[in-house]
């Protein structure tokens, strides 16, 4: 950890490196810019997730390794690193509120916490399904309500207003369980690492789709939609992102392995912004790299 810690300098500078701002031949995406903080010894360390402020025209870049949550405006430069007054414990995942509330997943203390800027306010949320401990993974919005990826059972739980479970996501066959998930139009999409398969869920918690990954991906561990009917799917051991259509046939494949621009060191998470553009939480290079075509 202490040596990763050293030579991120080093990376955040390889990252400008000409040369490498073309994602891929053959794919429409060209990388625009990076979300990172490159004074030594302040650089994100082992980011985890990105959210956006669609009104403000803001990133928030979750920095699981400092316990902090980092803001950029579009152009990509660095507004304000907020840490609650050093409370923040591993945040792993958020969500902004429209009135500017966030809930945030700290692993730290296994908490789903609810963050009030303004009034300085945090107030942590232990969950339970029944009698039954849940691991706050993943968070998302849908309909206004908050849905949490439980990472001990695999299912994603959307909650009520008083947190309480109000309906389940789950695939009782997964090896492994749902590993990421996004909300579009109403329905659920989810990823099942360990099966490389994709699951769309109706609103009632059945599965109408299942979409297999085959052998093109290795380790898929996010995925994200764009308003075509496009799947990506992010491959972290081949550091590559897949793309297939909304029936489930691989497309193609773009980005690699490396530190340089448009390069991928054990990406994390893969989102589109409100603009249309794609982001990549790189945890490996302590950046977010956003794309556009």
């Amino acid at each position: 950890m202490i040596k990763l810690v050293k030579i991120l300098p080093l990376l955040a500078a390889l990252a400008f490196l000409p040369g490498a701002a073309a994602a891929q031949e053959g794919s429409p995406w060209q990388w625009q810019l990076s979300l990172l903080i490159d004074t030594p010894g302040n650089a994100m360390y082992m980011p985890a997730a990105v959210a956006f402020d669609r009104e403000s025209e803001r990133y928030y870049a979750v920095d699981t390794g400092r316990n902090r949550l980092v803001s950029f405006n579009r152009q990509g430069e660095l507004l304000r690193a907020f840490t609650a007054d050093d409370r923040l414990q591993a945040p792993f995942d958020m969500v902004r509120l429209d009135d500017g509330r966030l809930w945030v997943v700290e692993k730290g203390r296994n908490s789903l916490t609810l963050i009030d800027i303004g009034a300085r306010k945090v107030t942590p949320h232990t969950l339970h399904d029944g009698d039954r401990l849940v691991f706050p993974h993943r968070i998302a919005l849908g309909e206004g309500k908050l849905h949490v990826l439980d990472r001990a059972s695999g299912q994603i739980l959307r909650l009520n207003a008083d947190l309480g479970v109000e309906q389940r996501f789950r695939c009782r066959d997964c090896l492994g369980g749902i590993s990421d998930f996004v909300i579009s139009n109403g329905e659920i999409w989810a990823l099942e690492t360990r099966d490389r398969k994709i699951y769309r869920f109706a609103d009632d918690g059945a599965i109408s789709q299942t979409i297999s990954l085959d052998q093109e991906a290795s380790f898929p561990v996010s995925l994200a939609l764009d308003g075509g009917g496009f799947v990506y799917v992010l491959d972290r051991q081949r550091n590559s992102i897949l793309t297939y259509d909304e029936n489930g046939r691989f497309r193609y494949r773009f980005l690699g392995p490396g530190h340089a621009r448009g390069q991928l060191h054990f990406p994390r998470q893969l989102r589109f912004d409100p603009w249309g553009r794609l982001c990549v939480v790189d945890e490996g290079n302590g950046r977010v790299e956003i794309y556009s075509r």
